[in-house]
């Protein structure tokens, strides 16, 4: 109970901060409680196994959705940051629409040199299907536009070679 009754403090003392009461008063500097951020996982005990909850939540593959998440975090084409002692990936939308396209192919061809792809069009049966989904969940976190390029070229591709064969 103190715990909740400390996050309600917290909040309720940040909403109610009164501004200066004139225009010409600079407010003072002072720490703010809801700044002071730390994640739950250093603080609080869980009640479930992280390991049983990944199965859960990803399903499939992670083998395969760890290595891929390793050749992005590792890769300067995938923009790595590093924040607070954790790597993170973003697309750098500043660019112009063109640079973006580019960067999309070089992203493209660099899991390309590494095997990402490997079975993708030739590989048969359900479970090169399924690892096919779980590689295409990972890109398309990072990206959409890597998500768009791939959906057509290998999805669409593959639904039309589909229609093609069975109406011969």
């Amino acid at each position: 109970m103190d715990r909740a009754f400390q996050r309600t403090k917290v909040l309720t003392d940040h909403l109610l901060q009164s501004p200066p009461s004139s225009s010409f008063q600079t407010p003072s500097l002072s720490s703010n409680a809801c700044l002071n951020y730390s994640p739950p996982e250093l603080s609080e005990k869980y009640a479930f196994d992280i390991n049983d909850m990944r199965k859960l939540m990803d399903g499939h593959d992670l083998e395969e959705r760890d290595r891929l998440f390793g050749m992005i975090t590792q890769s300067k084409v995938f923009n790595p940051r590093v924040r607070g002692g954790k790597v993170f990936v973003s697309p750098d939308y500043n660019q112009s629409m063109e640079q973006q396209r580019e960067m999309t192919w070089k992203r493209i061809e660099y899991l390309f040199e590494r095997g990402v792809f490997q079975g993708w069009l030739t590989g048969e049966g359900e479970e090169v299907e399924m690892r096919r989904f779980a590689c295409f969940e990972v890109l398309g976190l990072f990206d959409h536009s890597i998500s768009i390029k791939l959906g057509v070229h290998f999805f669409l591709w593959c639904v039309i070679c589909l229609f093609s064969f069975l109406s011969s």
